[in-house]
């Protein structure tokens, strides 16, 4: 904890920002408390911090499975240390961590190619919708009443509300997330909606309506911001909410969702499980192993069908092997172009795995 305010000013340095950007940017991660202290990961030459790689823990929830999430963020070395394999270092050791707490998946954003060498890789899908007034009035959508709450009486409802969303990081510190720089609530009988900006056009960091009406939400925000327009982001996956704003959206774009690393195959799989088994139950039969290789190493897990039963296990169990490339994996198992999933026979039917990080959880 002593050294905190230092490591504070050594981001700032490594990054150029303001000083304190990093706890009203992320409040909920830049604390110099117990928990968040260890999710720092620094090495330090002569009791001086020259590097760092900040691991943090996001309990992803999809569709009723659980699965923890390495979030990598704060990767950083000071300029004149660059270039002597620190950051190289930190991030293996962050893999090692991750295989060892049981973590099959991490996340992070930045350069693709950097971050590749280290086996991740931009997959999964989203889509952004943009919604003005000149489309929510072509169908008839009418604005909701909102108004805007502080993060103190915002966070109980979005903890409790967001349940609701298929696809959603279960939050440890709903009311410091909340806090972030820039970042607007806006309360409802019908929901909440988080936004991004002060007045005008608004991002819809998240929005969420048990009554299924988010559309009109977004609209209630915009009267509240003189705003013409709002984006707003899901994952391709979350279909039901999807096809309700898509009906209103004046335009939409689709892109990577973040960039994964499959650390644990079996482990992901098997997160994954009451989703698959249920994807299973009209799949043919069939058995395949399939191999993840990085550096030499090859992370294999085996998959099979029988009457509609999915069966998985660690290894190569299964005489018919594919193997690819751990990155093409995290397109492969996630989502993404450039793959060739017919290797893997009627286990592509079950493919992809739903994952989604939304924004405001990012680190």
């Amino acid at each position: 904890a002593e050294e905190f305010e230092d490591f504070m000013r050594f981001l700032e340095r490594c990054y150029g920002h303001s000083y304190n950007f990093f706890p009203r940017a992320y409040p909920q991660l830049y604390r110099p408390d117990p928990d968040a202290l260890e999710c720092f990961l620094v090495l330090e030459v002569d009791g001086k911090i020259v590097s760092h790689v900040g691991l943090f823990p996001l309990e992803l929830r999809s569709f009723g499975c659980r699965l923890m999430v390495g979030g990598i963020g704060g990767v950083a070395t000071l300029p004149e240390e660059r270039g002597k394999g620190y950051m190289s270092r930190l991030l293996r050791h962050a893999i090692s961590l991750m295989r060892e707490r049981g973590w099959p998946l991490s996340a992070l954003g930045g350069d693709r190619q950097r971050y590749a060498t280290f086996g991740w890789e931009q997959a999964g899908l989203k889509v952004n919708l943009t919604l003005t007034r000149r489309a929510l009035d072509w169908v008839g959508t009418k604005p909701a009443e909102v108004r805007e709450a502080p993060p103190e009486e915002a966070a109980p409802v979005v903890d409790e509300l967001s349940k609701s969303l298929p696809l959603r990081v279960e939050r440890r510190r709903a009311d410091l997330v909340l806090r972030k720089q820039g970042i607007r609530c806006w309360l409802s009988d019908d929901g909440y909606v988080i936004t991004g900006g002060e007045i005008g056009n608004q991002t819809v960091f998240e929005v969420a309506s048990p009554t299924g009406r988010e559309a009109e939400l977004i609209y209630g925000v915009l009267e509240k911001t003189f705003g013409g327009a709002a984006t707003v982001t899901l994952s391709a996956h979350d279909t039901e909410r999807l096809s309700r704003l898509m009906r209103v959206a004046a335009s939409w774009s689709c892109g990577p969702d973040w960039q994964y690393r499959i650390n644990d195959l079996h482990g992901l799989l098997k997160a994954f499980e009451p989703l698959l088994s249920e994807r299973a139950k009209n799949s043919p039969d069939f058995e395949v192993s399939v191999g993840l290789k990085w550096e030499g190493e090859v992370d294999i897990a085996t998959m099979s069908v029988k009457g509609g039963r999915l069966e998985i296990v660690k290894g190569r169990e299964s005489g018919n092997y594919v193997e690819f490339d751990i990155v093409e994996g995290a397109r492969l198992l996630l989502g993404g172009p450039g793959v060739d999933a017919s290797k893997l026979g009627p286990l592509a039917c079950l493919l992809p795995l739903p994952v989604h990080i939304p924004a405001l959880d990012h680190v």
